[in-house]
């Protein structure tokens, strides 16, 4: 049986590390995010219909072929070139049926899709009001979704992005909106030694309540919502984005926090 294990000595560590990066910092890092430059560039071009469809085809962003950050590098592309005259809901569609890199489950992640497709116009006013929670909300409901889905939950990400693209909202989103738990997430939580003893992919699997619990309480205690750690974790485990990233904190001290971070998320060394 495994045994998903809080170490909560590194929880305090890893929070009292990540307590000198401020929230502004961790906001300017989404900046550059690629999934955060895709939304820039869709958003762009469609306003609040390319949110609406950028949104949609989050839904779709699981189990796929490519990297995620080639897969909205592609969405980018397909919605100048070809989404930006179909309408929001058949932009996304139009993508994730014809994309290679959406070709596992095709069609369940269209019929996700779909699903929310009546309600475009009401994800449209949500974005533009920048309701996240009650985006959360519709979303895990219509889809009869756990809310700390994955893809639930970055759904709400993106959509997240695209309302700081549009430049209606500037963060940060509801504390309450669970981190999106992936093997990117699983593996940083190991490393870390958040859940020691077990392989990232059984953390995965097995453990992602613990995993939510632990980056809640990180969260609470750096006052940085989890929703946001998500893309400092990326970041951390991406050198070419945490070069980028180091330039928009606002301090040296959180630039080398964000160092000793990194070395411990990459698992090559501990944070003292």
């Amino acid at each position: 049986m495994v045994e998903c294990r809080l170490n909560w000595d590194t929880i305090k560590s890893t929070a009292s590390l990540l307590s000198i990066v401020s929230l502004g910092d961790v906001l300017n890092v989404e900046e550059v995010d690629p999934q955060y430059e895709s939304a820039l560039t869709v958003c762009s071009a469609g306003g609040l219909t390319g949110a609406i469809s950028f949104f949609l085809v989050a839904l779709s962003a699981y189990r796929l072929r490519c990297t995620g950050e080639e897969f909205w590098k592609r969405f980018a592309q397909h919605y100048l070139e070809v989404g930006r005259f179909l309408g929001p809901v058949n932009a996304a569609l139009n993508y994730v049926l014809r994309d290679n890199c959406s070709s596992f489950l095709r069609e369940v992640k269209a019929d996700r899709i779909r699903k929310l497709s009546s309600y475009s116009a009401m994800i449209g006013e949500l974005i533009y009001s920048c309701d996240f929670r009650n985006l959360w909300g519709l979303t895990s409901s219509v889809l009869k979704s756990d809310p700390s889905s994955k893809t639930v939950v970055f759904a709400v990400k993106m959509a997240y992005y695209c309302g700081r693209a549009l430049k209606r909202c500037n963060g940060p989103l509801p504390a309450d909106i669970p981190i999106p738990v992936d093997i990117r997430v699983a593996r940083a939580t190991v490393n870390l030694g958040i859940i020691p003893g077990l392989p990232a992919e059984e953390v995965l699997s097995k453990c992602k309540n613990e995993v939510i619990e632990a980056w809640r309480i990180i969260g609470e205690e750096t006052g940085i919502p989890p929703i946001h750690l998500d893309t400092l974790i990326w970041a951390l485990q991406n050198p070419s984005t945490l070069s980028k990233a180091l330039a928009r904190v606002s301090s040296s001290r959180s630039a080398e926090a964000l160092r000793k971070l990194m070395n411990a998320v990459q698992g090559s060394s501990s944070m003292k």
